[in-house]
């Protein structure tokens, strides 16, 4: 089988349009990250609400993320303190308690923070607010 000249240009023009439509893909259509943790968690409950009750849940929970933000961050330092605990050599049963219980004060910290934070903002909106949240909710709640 013969390949004509006009049929290898034809396909090699079909290739470098494709291949400049995905470029200009990844140029103007830029991906966007998900947000993650507890910023996911308040995009997943925001994106069900009207404006209004939106925007007061927002303002609370604005209002409220430096003080679960630095707790989340004062958990986040005390994570690799149970690996270095467990690899340490002499190996100390005391020093690996002593660890789990920093990470579990932290945690709780945090979670106590945070949950007070999205009591706050739902104590925030409308009723209406509220049943759509719970709408929106996994049926094992």
């Amino acid at each position: 089988m013969r390949l004509s000249a006009s049929l290898i240009l034809k396909a090699a023009l079909g290739a470098s349009l494709a291949l400049n439509l995905v470029f200009a893909a990844l140029l103007f259509w830029p991906d966007t990250p998900r947000p993650r943790g507890v910023r996911n968690l308040q995009a997943r409950m925001e994106r069900v609400l009207s404006g209004e009750d939106r925007d007061r849940f927002r303002a609370v929970m604005e209002a409220n993320r430096p003080a679960y933000e630095a707790a989340q961050q004062a958990m986040r330092q005390a994570r690799p303190l149970v690996p270095r605990a467990i690899g340490a050599e002499p190996f100390s049963e005391e020093a690996l308690r002593a660890a789990m219980a920093t990470n579990r004060e932290r945690w709780q910290a945090f979670s106590e923070a945070f949950e007070g934070s999205l009591a706050q903002a739902t104590a925030a909106i409308s009723p209406e607010g509220r049943r759509k949240l719970l709408a929106d909710m996994p049926e094992n709640h």
